[in-house]
């Protein structure tokens, strides 16, 4: 194993619902296969209707490794991120891309347990859609004044997680 490929599986943000809400399936991919592959398939209520799959990944492994690798949509085949980006170019080492990773993964995970500590608790749904719940709790006056002070602190994690994020894995689309 090269240390671009573990790298990548050091990490497994970009399945596990830390980066992203869903994988957009490309209309030439057959949403029925993806069915068969085991992956829960959804289609968004707009107009023209997109299929997704979403985050985190039900063919992520607990060791990041991908069940489906060889048959995931588009969008997970030509996904690098930007860390993985920058060690394989040669612009940082790859113990500083590990060391991405690792605080990384220790700002998602603050952001879960804060997510449990006010109630949520549905590990199935990306940590932006959980995030997204609570903040309807709130606004609906669902929690109690206690619970403020936490979701204060998720408030604050959860931007320290999208501004990394925006900075060392998310990059430019290239069209």
């Amino acid at each position: 194993m090269n240390a671009a490929e573990k790298l990548c599986l050091s990490c497994g943000m970009c399945c596990d619902g830390s980066l992203f809400d869903n994988v957009r399936l490309g209309g030439d991919e057959d949403p029925e296969y993806f069915k068969t592959l085991g992956l829960p398939v959804k289609r968004s209520r707009a107009k023209l209707p997109i299929a997704f799959v979403r985050q985190p990944c039900p063919a992520l492994c607990g060791d990041c490794t991908c069940r489906i690798y060889e048959d995931r949509p588009h969008q997970c085949r030509s996904f690098e991120c930007g860390v993985f980006k920058d060690a394989s170019s040669g612009k940082i080492t790859y113990e500083s891309a590990h060391r991405s990773v690792v605080t990384g993964r220790r700002k998602a995970e603050k952001v879960k347990q804060l997510l449990r500590m006010l109630g949520e608790t549905e590990d199935t749904l990306s940590v932006g859609a959980r995030f997204r719940r609570v903040q309807r709790q709130v606004s609906a006056g669902g929690l109690d004044a206690d619970a403020g002070e936490h979701f204060a602190a998720l408030g604050l994690a959860m931007h320290k997680l999208d501004l990394f994020a925006h900075q060392k894995f998310y990059t430019a689309e290239v069209e």
